[in-house]
């Protein structure tokens, strides 16, 4: 039995900005994260990530407003949109999924654009992420080794230790096919 909480996101992308909206209107899914890949203004090469809850009725329009973050990308890679799949989703398993998310990618060393959320939760969370493809509706299996699916593990564990009673992150990069 698993003591915590299991949270299971499709993400699906990669999307450009410009798709975002229509297609998220021709789903029938709430989503309610996402991840943006892309060059920060005046940045050189580097490329910056960002990774964003909304609970509102469509994604894309949190996307519009004038202080979002993604004013900050000079030109923006990719957005992938999540949807937790395996319960009804409360604002309580967003912004967890949030926490474990960006606190991967803080520790991790990776960029961001954002700052906030960087501590973890005080539970333990089994996340899993699943990659489709948002026009063929399957999973991607070959990206950019750039993209942030490919720098996401596709699992990540938050959970307490046994033997020294503290919280530690593991993760498995990602999950393979056995044949």
């Amino acid at each position: 039995m698993i003591n915590g909480k299991v949270l299971v996101i499709k993400w699906y992308g990669p999307l450009q900005q410009d798709d975002v909206k229509d297609w998220e209107k021709s789903q029938n899914a709430k989503f309610n994260l996402y991840l943006i890949g892309g060059k920060k203004k005046n940045a050189k090469t580097k490329i910056h990530y960002y990774i964003g809850k909304a609970e509102r009725e469509l994604l894309s329009n949190r996307l519009k407003d004038k202080n979002h973050h993604i004013n900050d990308f000079s030109r923006v890679n990719e957005i992938w949109l999540g949807t937790i799949v395996n319960k009804k989703a409360t604002h309580y398993d967003v912004l967890d999924a949030e926490k474990m998310l960006t606190s991967y990618f803080a520790s991790e060393g990776e960029l961001l654009v954002n700052i906030i959320n960087r501590t973890l939760p005080n539970k333990s969370i089994y996340l899993i992420n699943e990659w489709i493809h948002y026009w063929h509706n399957s999973e991607c299996l070959r990206l950019p080794k750039i993209s942030i699916a490919n720098k996401m593990p596709d699992v990540i564990v938050y959970k307490k230790d046994d033997c020294s009673d503290e919280y530690k992150i593991f993760v498995s990069p990602k999950l393979k096919e056995i044949k």
